[in-house]
């Protein structure tokens, strides 16, 4: 991290399109921006501090916007609305964030975003190299790849408030340009960020789609995750998985959010499909064959879900000739 002894502030603003997007393509990722309604007029604003290949970020485009680009591959982004919010198509997923809701945002997927009217964002940019190292540290392992968080962040969460406030002291920032901060301090700050994420947000290694924790979950959670795994091809209900690990519907469902940001029903769903794969990609069972053994019952949106889940069709990872 570069060694400064002061924090510089840079605000770029902009009523243009195209001037908004040439900026934002050069300072970060490509961008090609659509104004949301027929005016190009915009009311584009960016405060930056940039700490090495770090920096937190106050943006808003003031009208309406929608966004989209191939990707980012250098930095994570922990983004969480002041006013308005976003809908976004991150990958595989679509999400949508609002006050008292965060994102963080992985590297490497494309993604089509809506900024609505009126929308504020603190913007952390954290460099990869910083959470690949911490990462590999954390989980003791060598060449384990950078992490793909799962992207939604409750505020209302002990981490989730954590976060808050860690980008609430960096915001401080923003209000004195020659502010006078130890490069210790900021580098203690993000990594701290970093440490909270790794703790606390679950992650994919981008080879499955069944989230992992570095740290170890409750029991009651670990049982739920295990029967899931074993038996996915059950017609499982979550009341009675329930109350075969002795607690409530209620503590399975807030076990999962807490510490997958998941549902148990979407971890089922998960758990099927890459089985469902397996045995097309692997056997060459037929697509509703390989369906029905997993516990799909319902055929006419297996398809739609797989394509979501894995981007191509169940036919397309068939084999030839089966």
């Amino acid at each position: 991290m570069a060694q400064h002894s002061a924090v510089w502030i840079n605000e770029t603003r902009a009523t243009a399109l195209d001037e908004a997007e040439a900026y934002m393509s050069h300072s970060y990722c490509d961008h090609q921006l659509e104004a949301g309604n027929t005016a190009a007029a915009i009311d584009f604003r960016h405060r930056h501090i940039q700490f090495g290949r770090s920096g937190f970020n106050l943006l808003e485009y003031g009208h309406e916007v929608s966004i989209g680009s191939r990707g980012f591959e250098e930095f994570y982004m922990l983004e969480m609305p002041i006013e308005g919010g976003v809908d976004i198509a991150f990958g595989l997923e679509s999400i949508r964030s609002e006050p008292g809701k965060a994102l963080i945002l992985s590297p490497g997927s494309r993604f089509r975003s809506r900024w609505r009217e009126g929308t504020r964002q603190w913007m952390l940019q954290i460099d990869r190299k910083m959470v690949d190292d911490r990462f590999a540290a954390v989980a003791r392992k060598r060449g384990v790849g950078s992490p793909v968080f799962n992207p939604v962040i409750d505020l209302a969460s002990q981490h989730g408030r954590y976060l808050a406030t860690a980008l609430q002291a960096f915001s401080d920032l923003l209000s004195d340009s020659g502010a006078q901060v130890e490069p210790s301090s900021i580098s203690a700050a993000l990594a701290s960020v970093v440490d909270e994420l790794l703790r606390n947000i679950a992650y994919t290694d981008g080879s499955s789609l069944i989230p992992e924790r570095i740290y170890a979950s409750p029991a009651h959670v670990k049982q739920a995750m295990d029967a899931l795994r074993e038996r996915y091809a059950e017609p499982l209900l979550m009341p009675v998985l329930a109350a075969e690990i002795g607690v409530s519907e209620r503590t399975l469902y807030d076990g999962f959010q807490t510490y997958y940001q998941r549902t148990p029903h979407d971890m089922l769903t998960r758990f099927r499909l890459e089985a469902a794969r397996r045995l097309i990609r692997d056997s060459g069972v037929p697509v509703a064959d390989a369906a029905r053994r997993v516990g799909i019952r319902h055929l006419g949106r297996f398809s739609a879900t797989y394509r979501e889940a894995f981007g191509v069709l169940p036919s397309a990872d068939a084999k030839p000739g089966h």
